[in-house]
């Protein structure tokens, strides 16, 4: 099973392959540290500025798509978010009502951040930024990357410095027509990344990625709505450093890793105490599997204290997928007994033995055939793929929690075999982002419950 990551608001970059990003990171690396001479010190900021932001074409650290909790409006029609022929387009957020995407000029290292209420209209919301001493007129060191809101109104950006590793944070009550200034972070390497994510108005979390040898990870927690922030764990004990968190409160959260093709987790790793000690957490095995059975996990979703993880059990030769729900924030879950339920996918799948002693399950091939990929546009709306060759990809779109479900064979999408990020937007809308080339993507868009699918042309 994929699930596409990064945590339980949709977030969405044109995703970044992180193997291309962490190379590309360490080689601008290597250039910087041969130029030893102080003329060259502004020539290099800029070129990082320009390039090492430019991974596959959008800023690096920006965040990937994943599943939302509050079901946008239909008709999502991203390609009414304006950008000019050198800008690439990317989905920072979508959830609770609002949806934020952002530009980045690959000519000039300028991003713009757009936002819409109804995915119809969109309108420039951009942050201004006081012009950087000794950077070149119409050329830019900050980059959006992330955003996390808790309603159509009340939400943050967060940009990147291509130039060195601190971010900035800015906050909105008014839906983006004005924003205040908030304490930035750090990516913790040139090639790392920081992500925000926000429970409620008061309560959120940023976690800082950083990459190579210079790399280190940081969680950080707010209680006051971002005013200011403090370092819960610089490694946090028992966990994974590259996996992801999803909080449902100031104490009780869930980690996990992006799910890919060489890291399909058989567990996830939870949190009680804020973030400073996690512990190895697995659910029960459904009565109607093998006692034995392992599963692979995906991300959990919560709205407020009720969330729900989808388990996909590799067994007697398909898929069984179940959904666990939980009513107090994650401390106690049970599968959801749907008649529905499991929600079956042919493709056989078998997991390979290291999976079950590696921690952290991102170094090894963790299966062996095609996984389902699953994303969760709310608790009671889930999108499930079979991957397959060109025009072989099969839909399954899980409604009323498992009430009713749809089936659907994709003839307009390429093989989705490989490397995928799928996002759903709702019941109707959905994104679909492949590989192509050179470590660039190509995005897909679905308005009609993935009958049909056209490239994202902005």
């Amino acid at each position: 099973m994929t699930i596409s990551p990064a945590r339980h608001d949709l977030s969405f970059e044109i995703p970044d392959n992180a193997e291309l990003l962490i190379k590309e990171a360490r080689r601008q690396g290597r250039r910087r540290r041969l130029k030893g001479a102080l003329i060259l010190v502004m020539t290099a900021t800029i070129v990082i500025a320009l390039v090492l932001l430019v991974a596959g074409g959008v800023p690096i650290g920006a965040r990937r798509p994943i599943g939302g909790n509050t079901a946008p409006p239909t008709g999502a029609n991203l390609s009414s978010a304006t950008a000019s022929a050198t800008a690439n387009t990317y989905l920072l957020y979508v959830g609770h009502g609002v949806g934020v995407t952002a530009t980045y000029n690959q000519n000039s290292g300028c991003s713009e951040v757009f936002l819409t209420n109804d995915f119809i209209h969109w309108r420039n919301v951009t942050p201004p930024l006081k012009r950087t001493t000794g950077i070149p007129k119409g050329q830019c060191l900050y980059a959006w990357t992330d955003a996390s809101f808790t309603t159509p109104t009340d939400g943050w950006l967060l940009a990147r410095n291509g130039g060195s590793t601190d971010t900035i944070l800015r906050h909105t009550l008014d839906g983006g027509r004005t924003w205040v200034t908030q304490p930035g972070g750090d990516t913790g390497s040139n090639g790392g990344m920081e992500t925000i994510s926000f429970v409620n108005s008061k309560i959120g979390w940023r976690q800082q990625f950083g990459f190579g040898s210079n790399g280190n990870y940081a969680l950080q927690r707010t209680l006051n709505g971002g005013t200011t922030w403090s370092t819960r764990s610089p490694d946090a004990r028992s966990s994974c450093t590259f996996a992801q968190d999803v909080f449902s409160s100031a104490s009780v959260g869930f980690a996990f890793s992006n799910w890919n093709s060489v890291s399909n987790p058989t567990f996830l790793l939870r949190t009680l105490n804020g973030g400073v000690d996690w512990s190895r957490f697995t659910l029960p095995t459904p009565p109607s599997l093998p006692h034995n059975a392992r599963g692979l996990y995906g991300e959990p979703e919560f709205v407020g204290a009720d969330g729900v993880v989808p388990v996909d059990f590799p067994v007697n030769g398909h898929q069984a997928i179940f959904f666990y729900s939980t009513h107090d924030g994650g401390l106690k879950w049970k599968v959801n007994a749907n008649s529905m339920m499991p929600i079956i996918v042919k493709e056989p799948l078998k997991l390979n033995p290291q999976t079950a002693t590696n921690t952290c399950n991102l170094d090894t091939s963790a299966t062996s055939g095609r996984a389902a990929v699953i994303s969760m546009a709310n608790l009671s709306t889930w999108w499930i793929l079979e991957p397959g060759l060109k025009g072989a990809t099969k839909r399954l779109v899980v409604t009323n929690s498992g009430g009713a479900v749809s089936s659907f064979d994709i003839k307009g999408l390429p093989a989705t075999t490989g490397q995928m990020e799928f996002t759903a937007l709702n019941v109707n809308d959905a994104l679909i982002t492949l590989p192509i080339p050179y470590g660039y993507q190509t995005t897909y868009e679905s308005n009609d419950g993935g009958a049909t699918w056209k490239k994202l042309t902005l």
